[in-house]
């Protein structure tokens, strides 16, 4: 009797974590099919402003209070619009059999859909390589 129970428990374990995994990815699909490249643009404004607060960068770059505040605020009107309305049905599914963890999966994905709009855009692409310019050749041959 307790190997049926076993059995039982895994067999529905593996159907509940098979739906737990189907509803992660219609949510993951659903943020994606509905990030709108103005939506990009407001994200990458948003994460730039709250890393240029970084202690390293704060004296670098002035971002006036009221810009990050107003970058904050769009922040907060896509995601009650995107996780409200538009993926609500997957929002609230993710939140029901996954939990809270998953949730905050969403703001790591989002962050790193900001990350990629930024490294993507052509201006920020050449900065990046940039630095190699100024690498000495003779370091380079102490690889060869």
């Amino acid at each position: 009797m307790k190997k049926i129970v076993l059995i039982f428990c895994f067999l529905f374990g593996s159907i509940y974590n098979s739906f737990a995994d189907n509803y992660s990815a219609r949510f993951t699909n659903c943020l994606t099919q509905n990030t709108t490249e103005r939506d990009k643009v407001i994200l990458v404004r948003w994460l730039f402003s709250a890393v240029a607060q970084h202690s390293a960068l704060e004296t670098e770059f002035q971002i006036s209070k009221e810009k990050i505040n107003s970058y904050e605020i769009a922040v907060a009107d896509y995601l009650q619009y995107v996780l409200g309305t538009i993926c609500y049905e997957e929002t609230k599914n993710v939140l029901d059999y996954e939990g809270e963890e998953a949730f905050i999966k969403a703001f790591e994905f989002l962050g790193e859909v900001a990350m990629m709009s930024m490294i993507e855009d052509p201006n920020v692409a050449k900065a990046l390589e940039n630095y190699v310019k100024h690498i000495d050749p003779n370091f380079i041959k102490k690889f060869d």
